[in-house]
């Protein structure tokens, strides 16, 4: 445990000479500022407002995902190749120090962003009262939802780089919005990209009191991404403890 708080408090200290955090609030902010302007000027009722919040929330989390694990892996790149950390006794602790400063800043521009659409969300017009869950649990569930993404991209971006890694993301986002639509009916609990979409509506259905549909193809997504994930991050934290340093040109 020594050994991963001090992984942790270099790697925090690093990304802090980077736009690492920095991108957090942006993303945060911004997504924020756009939906409230959407939000402004739709008719919708409040209630398809705020729904429309987390979907473009869920749509943009796998483009944000391969930007942030990006610098991530630049900063250590620029670094020194990677030897900085490669040459570290305990690899497995440094690469779950990163995964935990990636996953916990991801969560905290989630609840930032959730938290200011909230607040402001009377100012533009909205008449539906917003309940506490709007501010924790669902901000939580699309996050969690989003888990494995951060360990795929997260070796991706140590492996090959800005381009591949960037572009998957761009990919996923594109992805997650057809999964939302009928093309993602009987298949979406078994592609990662169509998890946070669909857990976030799923919960914020039940918030208000509306019956979700596909209950089913619901618990059966919660176990496999739950199952998925914990595989996923092990494996990502596995092949971290055996890269030797090797990584293709961007």
């Amino acid at each position: 445990m020594a050994n991963y708080i001090c992984y942790l408090k270099s790697d925090l200290y690093k990304l802090s000479h980077s736009c690492f955090f920095l991108l957090h609030v942006i993303f945060a902010v911004c997504g924020a500022a756009m939906m409230l302007l959407y939000a402004g000027v739709s008719q919708s009722d409040g209630i398809n407002k705020l729904a429309a919040y987390f979907q473009i929330m869920a749509v943009a989390f796998p483009f944000a995902i391969g930007i942030v694990c990006y610098v991530a892996a630049e900063q250590e790149a620029k670094a020194g190749h990677f030897q900085n950390i490669l040459t570290l006794p305990y690899r497995q602790k440094a690469a779950l120090s990163k995964l935990t400063i990636l996953l916990v800043t991801g969560l905290l521009a989630t609840v930032l962003s959730s938290v200011l659409f909230g607040a402001l969300f009377p100012l533009v017009g909205g008449t539906t009262e917003i309940p506490s869950r709007f501010y924790t649990v669902i901000p939580l569930v699309l996050w969690g939802s989003n888990i494995l993404l951060y360990g795929i991209h997260f070796v991706l971006a140590i492996r090959f780089g800005k381009n591949l890694g960037i572009g998957i993301g761009v990919f996923g986002s594109l992805l997650v919005a057809l999964l939302q639509t009928g093309l993602g009916t009987g298949i979406w609990f078994v592609i990662p990209y169509g998890w946070g979409i669909r857990f976030s509506s799923y919960v914020l259905e039940t918030t208000f009191g509306l019956m979700p549909p596909d209950r089913i193809g619901m618990d059966f997504g919660i176990i496999f991404c739950i199952l998925s994930t914990c595989a996923i991050i092990g494996i990502a934290v596995l092949w971290f403890s055996r890269y030797s340093g090797n990584r293709s040109a961007d």
